[in-house]
């Protein structure tokens, strides 16, 4: 079973997309910040991240910066999720180490496709 690091310190918005996750076949594990998101995914090794980026302590940017640095995870690939819509947030994450980046609120069926396909690229 595949296992998915949610990062995100909104804790309805963790919650739903949690269940949402689990319902889909995966391991999730959760995290309310960029430092303890920062942590799990050096210690736990998730298959894929979801950031949100704006969050306390460590924004997501730094996190995902910080989690690219770590030789365990540095090709961990991770979805920027975030209410922030420009193309300069947007740029931000991707320029920081996302793979991707996703608007809230998130199109379930199109983010479930997308994390599968990086899964599939890890099989191959």
């Amino acid at each position: 079973m595949a296992k998915i690091l949610y990062v995100e310190d909104h804790p309805a918005q963790r919650d739903i997309m949690a269940q949402m996750l689990e319902l889909g076949g995966f391991e999730v594990d959760v995290a309310s910040d960029g430092v303890e998101g920062v942590e799990k995914a050096t210690t736990w090794l998730p298959d894929i991240i979801l950031m949100d980026l704006r969050m306390p302590r460590m924004d997501g940017f730094e996190a995902i910066e910080k989690i690219r640095a770590d030789e365990k995870t540095t090709n961990t690939p991770i979805i920027a999720i975030s209410a922030w819509a420009s193309g300069k947030h947007k740029k931000r994450a991707l320029d920081a180490g996302a793979n991707e980046h996703f608007t809230k609120p998130v199109d379930l069926n199109r983010l479930m496709t997308t994390i599968n396909s990086y899964l599939q690229e890890d099989k191959s």
